[in-house]
């Protein structure tokens, strides 16, 4: 609950952000018009912080990205959350993924639309 609030409060304004559900979030980590844009979703169950939360890149924003990036950023998010069990750790998710978005989409062609 006072995570909650935390988030609410961080993020209020902030268009990247979008809480889904009291326990689930989503964060655009970069401008929506950036071809190297990606939304990570952070999901709370019941027993988080002692247990990790579930993190996804499904969403449709993400279609272009290969699921080989995705999983490397999922796996660079789940060392993240190891560090972190225990404690409230979406804000240091969010924020940790926002850091790291060049290095996470490195390898992710930059596809040009032609019309």
């Amino acid at each position: 609950q006072m995570e909650l609030e935390a988030l609410r409060s961080i993020y209020e304004g902030d268009t990247c952000f979008r809480e889904l559900s009291p326990v689930s979030f989503q964060y655009r980590i970069g401008e929506s018009g950036d071809p190297k844009a990606f939304l990570i979703e952070v999901s709370w169950p019941e027993t988080y912080p002692q247990t990790a939360p579930l993190i996804s890149m499904d969403a449709f924003f993400n279609n272009t990205i290969s699921s080989a990036i995705k999983q490397s950023i999922l796996d660079k998010l789940k060392v993240e959350v190891e560090a972190n069990l225990g404690t409230a750790m979406t804000y240091t998710l969010f924020e940790y993924a926002k850091d790291n978005k060049e290095v996470f989409m490195e390898n992710q062609p930059v596809n040009t639309v032609v019309s």
